[in-house]
């Protein structure tokens, strides 16, 4: 086959993924807003383009802000997927095995059950505390990591080393401080790990939607430094790329993903793993296409997710974060089995 053939045939089937992804979110978007207390009514299909005003209620305050919360953080954990992946050049990095998932954990426990009293009769602070303290806790995972990282030059495999003890850390600080709790403190904390998206508000989804939009953008306008260094640090410095603070500052821009979506929403695990491999199993490893492309497959997994733990035991609802564990435990023995092997 010619270079020229191959290049068509590439180009077509990452049209044909691409327009595949976009078909899947408003298939998923469609779903989510006909679904709700009776099961999924396509007959509510009708309802979204009338005037029924109580119907469009629950649509815009419940369904809506839900269903754009799952892409959106879908689409952020994908993006920090791919980053770190890259980066770190080890096919089983991700946001969750590097434990700043499990940091936010631990913020948000910090906040619920350290801070109980402080909070007492200020709602509007304890909905945006909680939320800080968990994104408090990631960053400074993330910062301890680039720390240790720099120790030894930034080594891919320290810091991989060093996320996965810190996670251990801020895991077993988080059942410490649950030891010495309430049941009622102890269950809220566990819930909020379990992840939620119910708590979605647009002043959230702005949050989000500024933070994907940015950090997609600087992110995408380096795909030739992720591509470099997937040769090697050397090859990367000799095609002119500052190897230690390109992978300081992506490792930030990727934790700061993270943090931003889990801090709301609770610990969403294996997306970051998962989405970005779904691509590299088809389109291969070039980062131009791979990283939108993740971030809209984290987006399609997380909204698809959230539909099944809606209806799979309809009419109780599952965490969001029971399924996607459902879905990327499998995955991450796979990459382990496998792993081996593509080295």
């Amino acid at each position: 086959m010619s270079v020229y053939k191959a290049y068509k045939k590439r180009a077509l089937k990452q049209k044909t993924f691409t327009l595949f992804l976009l078909f899947a979110t408003l298939f998923f978007l469609w779903l989510s807003l006909i679904s709700g207390y009776n099961g999924v009514n396509i007959s509510d299909t009708f309802k979204l383009f009338n005037t029924d005003e109580q119907f469009f209620t629950i649509v815009s305050s419940i369904r809506l802000p839900r269903a754009l919360a799952a892409l959106l953080v879908g689409m952020l954990l994908g993006l920090s997927g791919v980053v770190m992946q890259g980066i770190l050049r080890n096919s089983l990095a991700s946001p969750f095995t590097l434990g700043i998932s499990q940091a936010a954990g631990f913020g948000a426990a910090f906040a619920i059950i350290v801070f109980e009293n402080h909070n007492a009769g200020l709602e509007t602070l304890s909905l945006w505390f909680v939320p800080f303290c968990a994104f408090i806790a990631s960053m400074l995972c993330s910062l301890l990591i680039i720390f240790l990282g720099k120790k030894v030059k930034m080594s891919p495999m320290v810091l991989i080393l060093a996320g996965v003890g810190l996670g251990s850390l801020f895991h077993s600080a988080t059942m410490f401080l649950q030891y010495f709790t309430t049941e009622i403190n102890a269950a809220a904390t566990l819930f909020w790990t379990f992840g939620d998206l119910s708590k979605a508000t647009y002043n959230i989804l702005f949050i989000l939607s500024i933070t994907l939009f940015f950090s997609l953008i600087i992110i995408w306008s380096s795909h030739w430094k992720f591509d470099a260094l997937g040769f090697g640090d050397d090859n990367a410095y000799n095609k002119g790329v500052n190897v230690n603070s390109f992978r300081l500052w992506m490792l930030l821009f990727g934790s700061l993903c993270t943090a931003i979506a889990v801090s709301f929403f609770g610990i969403i695990g294996f997306i970051g793993l998962v989405a970005p491999h779904i691509v590299k199993l088809i389109l291969g490893n070039s980062h131009g296409a791979l990283i939108p492309l993740s971030a809209l497959s984290g987006g399609v997994l997380l909204l698809g997710a959230d539909f099944f733990a809606r209806m799979l035991l309809y009419p109780s609802i599952l965490p969001v974060g029971i399924i996607t564990s459902f879905i990327g435990a499998p995955m991450l023995l796979y990459l382990l089995i496998t792993h081996k092997k593509r080295q």
